[in-house]
């Protein structure tokens, strides 16, 4: 498997993958193998969330938290395999602050305008 193959902290990028059940879309898969530390944060973080909500994740779980995806269509020049979590990264905190803003401040309700 791609996980198996890659070294911790290691990325690669998957080549000639497209998404699409009828129309075939070509995409960039990145695949990021975290390192030890970081996997050992995400098994505590699993584990407290399994405890705190009664549930309890499976094997094939627990060895995927090991890995980040990413899927794009930008290229390559355009955003490197190595920027790639840095947008991703980026675009999740715009994310959480739209979902603040709505929380606080409505702003998903609009005033019809005469």
């Amino acid at each position: 498997t791609v996980m198996n193959s890659l070294q911790p902290g290691q990325t690669c990028e998957i080549a000639d993958a497209y998404v699409g059940m009828i129309d075939k879309v070509p995409a960039r898969v990145i695949v990021h193998r975290l390192t030890k530390q970081q996997q050992q944060k995400r098994l505590q973080d699993q584990a407290v969330r399994e405890k705190k909500k009664g549930m309890k994740y499976s094997p094939r779980s627990k060895r995927l938290s090991g890995i980040n995806v990413y899927m794009t269509n930008t290229p390559t020049d355009i955003v490197p395999m190595g920027q790639v979590h840095d947008w991703y990264y980026l675009r999740w905190q715009i994310e959480i602050l739209f979902k603040t803003w709505k929380s606080f401040f409505q702003i998903h309700h609009c005033k019809k305008i005469k």
